[in-house]
């Protein structure tokens, strides 16, 4: 991590600076993102551009109010990333396929904004607009950077990941305020939840990582990497991550063996899920893990029951096509305040619910089929692609964030679908770096 660091202190530098001006002005912060952008395009700074652009994301989240520049920067930042890959079509001349399952949905999507309310309309048809080109222009500006600096690209990301969790470490003694809410640990992002479903990605980015590409990462790095991931994992309390982990290790080793082995403890998880499930309080209890895991707020998901029941019953009026895009977050807003009375604070936290209400049924179906299309074209890449899909599953249905465009974890998943799908892009490099991916 020293050596990311020193290796890239120009980047790191800049990435303060924007931190600074936030502080000074917000306006004047934007303004700084763009320009740095500009110029990162003009010198071919690849790398430093899709790394800038995960650190915005991650201020987009920080419920800092030093950091809310990022939500302006991050909607320029994008659009300037999409302009880049439109306009300069002599620098991505490559296969870029990851948006082709998603193109009927996308289509669609932009039909359901015709159902969106005017007061929202504007939002909606921003997020939309993002949400295309996260799932379009993005892969292949990453695929660009595998292209241009092999393997180091994902070791460099997966360093600044590290000096990301490292620094909310760092602050605890500092500024305990800023890292923790409500007596749990959130880091540099916004709250105990998104600093759990970052751990769940990143963990599973490291994981494929070295898969790929044995020998990238030294012994040490992985020990310090997944030390504090695993930290932030016990401090935030994300039930959340910690079964997704275990369902993606679980389902790791025997997918390794043989997909027979996996599809049979597939069968058996399916069959012993009802049982844990109606006995989860007593298990917890039992283990003496009942006042850590919140064992009293379980059984309602921490108020997640009531925000399905008014999601679904909400639903019921726009069933077939949504409302558009964000519609989920703009409706929660307008009914904080009795949630609240009830117990339930933020969105929906259920991906699938989010994007029902937003894009109705026939967008929720065209979005499944474009997801498990990609998987499928994944499995025949890694045998890894399955226990991956199962716990993206499961942390997507205790939280929207696959929902999302622009916030720091779904473009993490992003990149490693990317990984996934596209290791043949690095062929040029590895000549130079000797290093072999493995399937």
């Amino acid at each position: 991590m020293l050596d990311f660091l020193k290796t890239n202190a120009q980047l790191v530098i800049m990435l303060l600076v924007w931190v600074f001006c936030g502080i000074i002005n917000q306006f004047f912060a934007v303004g700084v993102v763009t320009v740095c952008v500009l110029l990162m395009k003009q010198k071919g700074m690849y790398k430093e551009m899709m790394i800038g652009f995960l650190f915005i994301l991650i201020m987009g989240d920080n419920r800092q109010s030093e950091a809310l520049y990022a939500a302006t920067a991050k909607n320029i930042y994008i659009v300037l990333l999409a302009l880049f890959y439109f306009l300069d079509r002599k620098s991505f001349n490559f296969r870029n396929d990851y948006f082709k399952p998603f193109i009927p949905f996308f289509i669609f999507a932009f039909f359901a904004l015709s159902q969106a309310p005017m007061i929202n309309f504007n939002n909606s048809a921003m997020k939309t607009l993002s949400y295309v080109l996260l799932l379009s222009v993005v892969p292949a500006l990453f695929i660009k950077c595998f292209r241009l600096y092999g393997p180091q690209f994902l070791k460099d990301v997966i360093y600044f990941y590290g000096c990301i969790f490292l620094t909310g470490v760092l602050l605890i003694p500092v500024m305990p305020d800023m890292v923790f809410l409500v007596g749990r640990y959130s880091g540099i992002y916004g709250n105990p939840n998104g600093i759990g479903i970052a751990s769940t990605v990143l963990f599973l980015l490291i994981f494929i990582t070295n898969k790929k590409f044995p020998g990238l990462l030294s012994a040490n790095d992985q020990r310090l990497m997944y030390l504090l991931i695993v930290l932030a994992i016990l401090l935030s309390v994300s039930r959340n991550t910690m079964v997704s982990l275990m369902i993606f290790l679980l389902f790791a080793r025997f997918y390794e063996m043989s997909m027979l082995a996996g599809f049979v403890i597939l069968l058996v998880a399916i069959m012993a899920y009802e049982l844990i499930n109606n006995n989860i309080v007593q298990i917890v209890n039992a283990l003496g893990l009942g006042k850590y895991l919140r064992a009293e707020a379980i059984e309602d998901g921490s108020g997640r029951a009531l925000a399905w029941h008014v999601a679904w019953k909400e639903i019921q009026t726009k069933f077939y096509m949504g409302a558009g895009f964000a519609f989920d977050e703009w409706f929660f807003y307008e009914n904080r305040h009795w949630l609240m009375q009830k117990g339930h604070q933020g969105g929906v936290h259920n991906s699938w619910l989010a994007m029902w209400m937003n894009t109705g049924v026939i967008g929720l179906l065209l979005f499944v089929i474009g997801l498990l299309r990609s998987f499928a074209k994944a499995i025949s890449r890694s045998p890894l692609s399955l226990p991956i899909m199962f716990a993206v599953l499961f942390s997507a249905s205790f939280e929207a964030w696959l929902m999302g465009s622009l916030n720091p974890f779904h473009v993490v998943f992003v990149l490693l679908m990317t990984v996934i799908l596209n290791d043949d892009q690095f062929s040029e490099e590895q000549e130079k770096t000797s290093i072999v991916p493995v399937s």
